[in-house]
């Protein structure tokens, strides 16, 4: 029988970490579901009941617990297949309103959570020869973002950390994506909250249906749905055109 495959997926418990796990465990994936929220991981728990999974409570703005997180994964279960850094967090105003806390946590979880996830992981795939890293980021990380500056921010910093090393690693056995998943129900995240008409977002299992399939495909970006890669085409071939339609409305 064959070495059963094994993914650690950080952020666990949103909407599409979750359905990321299920996935996962339906694929015959032994899991590693980590986010510091310790009662979701619980309730994510008896969700996947007979299944291969483990839960960890883990901060991903703390680059040890981080690191312990993926070594503690491959002494104990022999390899790390896919790590999908997913945790992240989203505060909306305007630039000039977020406090300097509120910027340190966004940075903390969205822009540093990646860069400890894929730090570790990378260097223990490279020393394995194989794996796939799959960093989650927003539509806002490729066109601009009124009134999310911030988050914006973070956000293409994920996308350029990941396409850059994904460039570097070519020819070591370590493929890396980056899954640009459009709005879920939850309305927090993703191209329904850029622009001021309303449209269908995307169900988180849907969602998690797609990266898995980009994964597999190797995908440089894993963008979805469609009007996702329609707006973000648009930007690129209409920059001034586009600016005010992706700027939310005012808040009352």
């Amino acid at each position: 029988m064959g070495v059963e495959k094994v993914a650690v997926v950080t952020g666990a418990t949103s909407r599409i970490g979750a359905a990321l796990c299920r996935r996962l465990v339906t694929a015959g994936v032994c899991v590693v579901a980590a986010d510091g929220d310790a009662a979701g991981l619980r309730e994510l728990s008896r969700g996947l009941d007979g299944a291969s999974r483990y839960t960890q409570v883990v901060d991903v703005a703390d680059d040890d617990r981080v690191r312990r997180l993926l070594t503690g994964t491959v002494a104990d279960l022999g390899r790390i297949d896919y790590l999908f850094n997913n945790a992240d967090v989203r505060v909306d105003g305007r630039f000039e309103e977020l406090s300097p806390q509120q910027w340190r946590d966004l940075v903390d979880v969205n822009m540093w959570g990646v860069v400890h996830g894929t730090r570790h992981g990378y260097a223990l795939m490279r020393a394995q020869g194989f794996g796939h890293i799959v960093n989650t980021a927003s539509v806002a990380g490729m066109v601009p973002t009124a009134r999310s500056v911030a988050y914006a921010m973070t956000q293409h910093a994920v996308v350029g950390l990941t396409t850059s090393l994904r460039a570097e690693a070519a020819g070591t056995g370590v493929r890396i994506s980056v899954a640009v998943p459009g709005a879920t129900p939850s309305g927090s995240t993703g191209a329904a909250a850029l622009i001021r008409k309303p449209i269908d977002v995307i169900s988180p299992d849907r969602a998690a249906c797609a990266i898995m399939r980009g994964m597999r495909r190797n995908q440089q970006y894993i963008i979805v749905p469609r009007y996702s890669r329609a707006m973000i085409a648009a930007y690129r071939w209409f920059p001034n055109l586009l600016g005010g339609v992706l700027a939310p409305p005012e808040r009352g």
